[in-house]
């Protein structure tokens, strides 16, 4: 290596410890939606994926000062062409592309990596990039079984100067934040029940390749995307549900697909230990139509009620003026990116916004609503718990 070579290595670890390596800088960065004073090229990413997640990450990642794109991946050449495309039109330079993740990984000029591929790739991807000493942006589920969740936990643990986040973007969302921050204050009484649903006319919504359709690759609607219903519920209680109970359709979409077997349209109930109860639907197959399709999630106290979409805080005390947490839309991505950049920077990787207990949480509550739409009977946490495969 040659002394200027030394030199601007030097320069980018002194960067680094710069990067608001401080928690107060942190949070006032995070508070007002983006990084303040970060140091040029401060990061350097490579992103694993470039497909419908993996593009929206790239680009919000590209609207953040302080990284930089050192290289995507991704097995489809048209991807990987787009994921080039989009750092060329955002910094004026044009990444590497290349197929194999494990040749990213290899790169000693990428310090940590955002993955948005199939679940089924999730695990081996993950602990790969740890094993490679990379700061680690996941995407949710942190994985498709316990066990898979567990070895993620414990190769994090044994690397501890490494960021591990995972894409639970409404933890970095204001609206959600405060909402919760909230409930926990008190404000709508005691909890009675939650409602929420997300019903699609897009259907049948594939993936690359299917994979969205194959529960052996996606673990099916309830563990690869309702998740995110999951952590909510969980971060609210602060607890796991006891029992679950629900019922499900497949086969709605076999004309086009006769090998699809996710479970299309399906409705679940959550029982928790206190009598706080949790309903959610999903569907596919709704009409285009405002009366059948949107996205709800809405929670009920003996004092009020709180609409997580609107941001809508509405209390039973009729002389008490209806209120609205944080209105508008939330640029929730970029927020939970940032979160994690600010990790990254820092002297010692400060807290992620979800802890990886909290995400193996959401993924063993997917299984429990899984098990119950699948069996169409109540089922206990219990039976869940302990599974390992």
């Amino acid at each position: 290596m040659t002394m200027s070579a030394t030199r601007r290595g030097d320069e980018h670890r002194v960067n680094r410890r710069r990067f608001l390596g401080c928690s107060a800088a942190a949070g006032l960065a995070i508070s007002q939606g983006h990084l303040a004073e970060a140091a040029p090229n401060s990061v350097r990413l490579g992103v694993i994926g470039i497909g419908n997640r993996g593009t929206s990450l790239l680009r919000a990642a590209m609207e953040i000062p302080g990284a930089s794109v050192a290289a995507v991946c991704d097995p489809e050449p048209r991807h990987r062409a787009r994921g080039q495309g989009i750092v060329e039109k955002a910094s004026g330079r044009r990444p590497e592309a290349v197929e194999d993740p494990r040749r990213l990984l290899d790169r000693k000029d990428v310090d940590a990596v955002v993955v948005a591929v199939p679940c089924d790739l999730h695990e081996r991807i993950y602990l790969d990039a740890i094993a490679a000493g990379k700061h680690l942006y996941a995407e949710k589920p942190a994985g498709m079984t316990l066990g898979e969740c567990d070895r993620l936990i414990a190769a994090s643990t044994s690397a501890p100067g490494l960021a591990v986040h995972v894409g639970f973007q409404r933890r970095s969302n204001p609206r959600y934040r405060e909402a919760v921050d909230r409930i926990h204050r008190g404000e709508l009484g005691p909890l009675v029940e939650a409602r929420a649903a997300w019903n699609s006319s897009n259907g049948p919504l594939t993936g690359h390749g299917g994979w969205l359709g194959r529960r052996e690759r996606s673990g099916d609607w309830m563990v690869e995307q309702a998740v995110h219903v999951w952590d909510v519920l969980h971060w609210i209680k602060g607890e796991l549900p006891t029992s679950a109970i629900g019922w499900g359709r497949r086969g709605l979409f076999a004309r086009v697909d006769a090998l699809r077997d996710v479970t299309d349209h399906y409705a679940v109930e959550l029982e928790w230990a206190d009598g706080f109860r949790a309903s959610f639907s999903q569907s596919w197959i709704a009409p285009a139509d405002d009366g059948f399709t949107g996205t709800t999630f809405r929670v009920l106290g003996e004092e009020g009620g709180l609409d997580f979409s609107t941001g809508g805080l509405t209390l039973r005390d009729r002389s008490a003026p209806r209120q609205t947490i944080q209105g508008g839309p939330r640029a929730d991505t970029r927020l939970a990116l940032e979160a994690f950049l600010v990790a990254v920077g820092s002297e010692s990787p400060s807290a992620p916004p979800v802890s990886l207990a909290d995400a193996r949480a959401a993924t063993l509550i997917g299984l429990l609503a899984r098990k119950a739409v699948d069996e169409r009977r109540a089922v206990s946490i219990d039976e869940v718990a302990t599974l390992d495969a």
